[in-house]
C-alpha cells in the first residue's frame, strides 16, 4: 500500500548540514563508442587526480560507482596506478562496489551478484572499496536488491529512477526492505544525480567547457536545489550531487564552497563521499519509514520501460551468454575439477564474466545507444560464447575422447551426455553420430549404457559422407548445431559429397540417432556405448509404445502429458489431459505501430493494428519419432512498410514477413516448445506473442531477481506523472497466469517484456514482446512521453531487420506455480543436456557432484570458490515460509560453511558424510561453501 503523505510543517530553507559529493557518473558507451568516450574519459580522470593532489580545498572524488572504469583509464595511462593507489588509500577517491553499473531487470540475478564479486575484486587492489549501493541512473530497481547489497556488506542505497508516489509518504530517507527482510538505507537523489552539477553555469553541460564559473549563480542554483529538498526531506543531512554524465571537477570549487559557506552560514558544508553523507544520515535517524517491494516508478523521472524490448537480438544473446557462463560451464567445470581431478579454467571464466559484464550496463544490455556501440557489443558477446563453448568440449572430451590409443579402437564409439543442474532428469536426445568405414548396419546397432542395458534407441536417418577437412561433428555440443553444420553442407556439396549407401566404398557413415537418456545424475555425467551385431542385446521396447511416448496425428501431437493442435495461422489450442482444461488459439502474433524510440513504445495516433489469426498457410510434420513429435506452420504476415513521415499513422503501401510457428513434444515432458521465426521486413512496429489463458485473476506472476513476483494486472493509470506507466513488465525466465487449481505458464529465452491484458471477460491474456522496432535513440514528439530521454541520433539498425528467431514455451499445470514445480520446469527447459561423441578407449564412466531440492528452493551458481580450492553453492527460497534443504555431493564432505555474496564465511553448517543441510527463510539467498574430504 502507498504510503500515506507526510506532513512537515514549515520546510526547511537549509540544513544543518550539506553534503557536496563530487563526482562522474560515466556511461561506458551511449552516444559515443567505448573507444570515443574514454579519450573523455582519460582527461576528466586525470583532472581529479591532479585536482586531489593540488588543491587542499578539493577533498573527495567518486569515480562512479563502478571499478571498470580504473581499468578503463589505466590500460592507457598505466604510469597514473600508483597516484590512485595513494589517493584510494588516503580516502581521497572513491571506487566500485560495482565493476560495471547494470541495468537490473535485462540481467540475471546471478549477473549482478558476480558485478558485486568482479567490482569488489577489481576495487579492492587499489584501496577500501566505496561500500554505498550507489545506482544513479539505473532504470528501476528490482525488489531483491536491498538483500544483494546487505550481503554484500553493504548497508545503504542512493538512486535517482523508480520512485512513485510512495516517496510522497517516504521522504528522501527511508527503510527499503526486501522480501526477505534484509534492509538497507536508501536515499533518493532529488532533482536527479546532477542536482548540484556544474555550479556556477548557465547551462551545466558548461562545466565541461572553460566557460567561467559564477559563484553567485552557483548560491542561487543551491538556494533552489535546498528549497525543493526541505519539501521532502526527513531530516537535516541533505545531499548535493557535484556532477553529471561525464563531467570533469567542478572548477573553482574552493571558491564556490566559499561562497555556499557565507550566503547559508548556520549550514555545515562538507566535501566527501557518497559513504560518509549515508553514515551522517544513519546517525540522525531520519530514515524511520520502510518500503517494501521493487522500485519501478516513473513520478518524478523517466523509467524508460521500452527499453525491455529495444533491440531484442541483444537481449537473446545475453540471455544464451548468462546461461552458458552459471548454468553450464561453471557447474560442469566445477564436476570435472571437483570430482575428475581437472583444473578448474578460473583464468578464463574470469575473462569471459568481465566481457559479459561490459554489456550490462543501462546504455548498452537496455539497447538505447547508437548503432556503432551496439555493434561493439556483438564482439564481447561472441568471446563469452566462444570461450564458453570450447571450454565445455575440452571438459567432455575429457570424459569421451575423440581419438583412442590405437587407430583400431577408434570404432568403439561412446556418446558422453552431461546434465549441468543439480536434479536428475530423463531427457530425449538427438545426435548425429559419424562412424568411419565401413560403418554399420543400421538394423543391428544398439544403444547400451554403462551397466549393458539397452537404451531406447532409434536411428531416424544413414548417409554415407565423402570425408572432408575442417569439420568434427563429434565435439558438436547439441545436435542444432550439428544439423545446421550438416544441412548446409549437403545444400551446396551434396552430388560431391553423397555416397551411395551400399558400404563399398570408404565414406563416413553420418547416422542421426534419437534415445532416451533416463535418470542422468545431478551436475555429472553418463556415457552410453554405441555397439553392433553380436554384442548387441537386442533393442529395448518399441517407443511408441512406451509410457509418455509421443504420437502424431494429423495436425495433432500428445504425450499423455497434454495434446497440442497447431492450426494454419500459426495458432495452437493445448489441453491439459490431467484437469481436461484447453487453452484456445495460443501464440496468436499481433503487430501495431511504434511511434517511439529506443527508450519507449507509443502508438500513434491513429493506430492500426494487424493480427496473424486466420492468416492462410500450411502445416506439416517434421518429427515424428516415438521420442518426439513436431508440427509447423508456415504463413506470411503482410504489414504495413513503416510509419508516414508525419508519423501519425501507418503507410499504407504492406510488405510480405514470412513467417514459421514449430511446436514440438518429447516423451514424458509435459512442456511444450515453441519455436516462431519471423523475417522482419518492416520497420516503426512492435510484434507480439499472445496467450489468452482463460483465467480471471487480479495478478499475474513473473520470475524475477531470486523471486518470483506478483504484479497487478491492471496497473493504476497515473496520468499526472513524468511518464505514466507502461502495462509492460519485465520477466527473466517466464510469466504464469493461474486460478481455479489450474495455470498457464509461458517460458522465454531472452524475451524480458509481457505485458498482462485483461480481455472483455475478464480473463487475462500474456502478451509477449518478440520484436521492437524503431529507427531513432531518443525522440520528443511521442504520446507515451513527450521530453527526451538521450540525444536525438538515428538509429536504422534499432529497426531490427532481417530473420529471428524466438525460442518459447508453455506449460499448462495443476494448482500453483510452487506446487507445480514451474521454476523447475523452467531451468530443465531452458538448460538442456550437452553430448559429445567419443572413443571407449580411456572414457570416464558415469559420475556426479551435486543433487539438490527443487521448488521451491532453486540453485543459481554451482562453481569453484574464487579464491579457495572449495565448491560454491548458489540458491533461493522462492516461498514465503521457512525451508530446510539438503545438499548431497557426490564425494564425502569435510566441512561447510555459510558465506555472504562476496564469499566470505559467516559460519559452519552440518554435515553429514556427504550431506549438507541448511535451513533458508522466507526469500533467502543463501551461498554455501564447501571443502571435500
Amino acid at each position: 500500500m502507498p504510503s500515506e503523505p507526510r506532513v512537515t510543517g514549515s520546510a526547511p530553507t537549509a540544513p544543518r548540514k550539506a553534503f557536496v559529493v563530487s563526482h562522474t557518473h560515466w556511461d561506458r558507451e551511449w552516444y559515443l563508442t567505448f573507444h570515443e568516450f574514454r579519450a573523455l574519459l582519460v582527461r576528466v580522470v586525470r583532472r581529479a587526480l591532479d585536482a586531489l593532489e593540488g588543491d587542499p580545498s578539493f577533498r573527495h572524488f567518486v569515480l562512479d560507482g563502478q571499478a571498470v572504469v580504473l581499468e578503463d583509464h589505466l590500460e592507457i595511462r598505466p604510469e597514473d596506478r600508483p597516484r590512485v593507489e595513494r589517493l584510494v588509500q588516503r580516502g581521497a577517491l572513491s571506487v566500485g562496489p560495482w565493476y560495471v553499473l547494470p541495468d537490473e531487470f535485462l540481467v540475471s540475478g546471478e549477473a549482478l551478484v558476480r558485478n558485486l564479486l568482479v567490482g569488489h575484486s577489481v576495487a579492492r587492489a587499489f584501496g577500501p572499496v566505496q561500500k554505498v549501493g550507489y545506482l544513479p541512473d539505473t532504470f528501476g530497481h528490482t525488489a531483491q536488491m536491498p538483500q544483494l547489497l546487505a550481503r554484500s556488506g553493504i548497508g545503504s542505497f542512493v538512486y535517482t529512477r523508480g520512485s512513485g508516489d510512495e516517496l510522497d509518504g517516504l521522504g528522501l530517507e527511508y527503510r527499503w526492505r526486501a522480501p526477505d527482510g534484509s534492509e538497507v538505507l536508501a536515499v533518493n537523489q532529488w532533482g536527479g544525480y546532477c542536482n548540484a552539477g556544474g555550479l556556477g553555469h548557465e547551462e551545466i553541460w558548461h562545466a565541461h567547457t572553460r566557460r567561467e564559473v559564477d559563484v553567485d549563480r552557483a548560491v542561487e542554483r543551491v538556494r533552489a536545489s535546498f528549497a525543493a529538498m526541505g519539501e521532502r526531506s526527513n531530516g537535516d543531512v541533505w545531499l548535493l550531487n557535484n556532477g553529471c554524465d561525464h563531467f570533469p571537477p567542478q572548477a573553482r570549487l574552493g571558491e564556490v564552497l566559499d561562497a555556499l559557506r557565507a550566503a547559508f552560514p548556520r549550514t555545515e558544508f562538507v566535501h566527501a563521499g557518497f559513504a560518509e553523507f549515508v553514515e551522517e544520515v544513519a546517525r540522525s535517524g531520519a530514515a524511520a519509514e520502510v518500503h517494501e517491494g521493487e522500485l519501478l516508478s516513473g513520478k518524478h523521472h523517466p523509467i524508460l520501460t521500452g527499453v525491455w524490448s529495444a533491440r531484442m537480438p541483444l537481449k537473446q544473446e545475453n540471455d544464451d551468454a548468462q546461461s552458458l557462463l552459471a548454468d553450464r560451464l561453471e557447474p560442469l567445470a566445477a564436476h570435472a575439477h571437483f570430482v575428475l581431478g581437472r583444473e578448474y579454467p578460473s583464468g578464463a571464466l574470469a575473462f569471459a564474466w568481465k566481457e559479459l559484464l561490459k554489456n550490462h550496463p543501462h546504455d548498452s544490455i537496455c539497447g538505447c545507444s547508437t548503432d556503432a556501440v551496439h555493434r561493439q557489443m556483438l564482439p564481447r558477446f561472441a568471446a563469452v560464447r566462444e570461450t564458453a563453448e570450447q571450454l565445455l568440449r575440452l571438459e567432455l572430451e575429457n570424459i569421451a575422447p575423440t581419438f583412442a590409443r590405437r587407430g583400431e579402437d577408434d570404432r568403439e564409439t561412446v556418446i558422453a551426455v552431461a546434465n549441468p543442474l543439480p536434479t536428475r532428469r530423463t531427457e530425449v536426445v538427438t545426435r548425429l553420430v559419424v562412424l568411419q568405414p565401413p560403418g554399420a548396419d543400421p538394423s543391428r546397432l544398439a544403444l547400451l549404457d554403462e551397466r549393458g542395458r539397452a537404451v531406447p534407441m532409434r536411428v531416424l536417418e544413414s548417409r554415407r559422407i565423402e570425408r572432408f577437412w575442417g569439420i568434427d561433428y563429434r565435439t558438436a555440443l547439441d545436435y542444432e548445431s550439428q544439423r545446421a553444420t550438416f544441412d548446409g553442407y549437403l545444400r551446396d556439396f551434396g552430388p560431391r559429397i553423397v555416397r551411395s549407401d551400399d558400404g563399398r566404398d570408404r565414406s563416413d557413415q553420418f547416422l542421426t540417432i534419437q534415445f532416451l537418456a533416463e535418470d542422468l545424475p545431478g551436475v555429472g555425467h553418463a556415457c552410453y556405448r554405441l555397439v553392433e551385431g553380436d554384442e548387441a542385446p537386442g533393442h529395448a521396447a518399441d517407443d511408441r509404445r512406451a509410457a509418455g511416448a509421443v504420437t502424431v496425428a494429423g495436425e495433432t501431437i500428445e504425450n499423455g502429458h497434454c495434446a497440442v493442435t497447431l492450426h494454419h495461422d500459426g495458432t495452437f489450442d493445448l489441453t491439459h489431459t490431467a484437469t481436461g482444461r484447453v487453452f484456445r488459439g495460443l501464440g496468436v502474433l499481433e503487430d501495431g505501430e511504434d511511434v517511439g524510440d529506443e527508450y519507449d513504445h507509443s502508438p500513434a495516433p491513429e493506430p492500426l493494428t494487424v493480427s496473424s489469426r486466420g492468416a492462410g498457410g500450411a502445416v506439416r510434420v517434421v518429427e515424428d519419432t516415438g521420442f518426439a513429435g513436431a508440427l509447423e506452420a508456415s504463413f506470411t504476415l503482410r504489414l504495413p512498410a513503416s510509419i508516414e513521415p508525419d508519423r501519425a499513422r501507418r503507410r499504407t503501401a504492406l510488405v510480405d514477413c514470412p513467417v514459421a510457428v514449430r511446436v514440438r513434444l518429447t516423451r514424458g515432458n509435459p512442456v511444450v516448445d515453441v519455436e516462431v521465426r519471423f523475417e522482419n521486413r518492416a520497420c516503426d512496429h512492435r510484434l507480439r506473442a499472445l496467450f489468452p489463458t482463460g483465467i480471471a485473476t487480479p495478478t499475474v506472476l513473473s520470475d524475477g531477481h531470486f523471486l518470483v513476483n506478483e504484479r497487478p494486472v491492471d496497473a493504476e493509470p497515473h496520468p499526472d506523472w513524468l511518464q505514466p506507466p507502461a502495462g509492460t513488465v519485465p520477466q527473466q525466465e517466464f510469466s504464469a497466469v493461474e486460478g481455479g487449481l489450474c495455470g498457464l505458464a509461458v517460458f522465454a529465452r531472452g524475451l524480458p517484456e509481457v505485458e498482462p491484458v485483461h480481455a472483455a471477460d475478464g480473463s487475462v491474456t500474456l502478451a509477449l514482446t518478440l520484436l521492437r522496432c524503431v529507427g531513432w535513440l531518443s525522440r520528443d514528439d511521442f504520446p507515451m512521453r513527450r521530453m527526451n530521454a538521450g540525444p536525438t541520433i538515428p538509429t536504422p539498425d534499432a529497426q531490427c531487420e532481417g530473420p529471428h528467431a524466438f525460442r518459447l514455451a508453455v506449460l499448462a499445470y495443476e494448482r500453483t506455480c510452487s506446487a507445480a514445480g514451474v521454476k523447475r520446469a523452467s531451468r530443465l527447459w531452458r538448460t538442456p543436456v550437452l553430448a559429445v561423441q567419443g572413443v571407449s578407449d580411456l572414457h570416464v564412466p558415469g559420475a556426479w557432484l551435486l543433487e539438490a531440492p527443487g521448488d521451491p528452493l532453486c540453485v543459481t551458481a554451482v562453481k569453484r570458490h574464487e579464491e579457495r580450492d572449495t565448491l560454491v553453492v548458489r540458491f533461493v527460497n522462492l516461498a514465503g515460509g521457512r525451508e530446510a534443504a539438503t545438499l548431497t555431493l557426490g564425494r564425502d564432505v569435510a566441512a561447510a560453511w555459510r558465506t555472504d555474496l562476496l564469499e566470505e564465511r559467516l559460519g559452519a553448517l552440518p554435515v553429514a558424510g556427504r550431506e549438507v543441510s541448511i535451513v533458508l527463510g522466507p526469500h533467502e539467498i543463501a551461498t554455501v561453501e564447501i571443502a571435500f574430504a
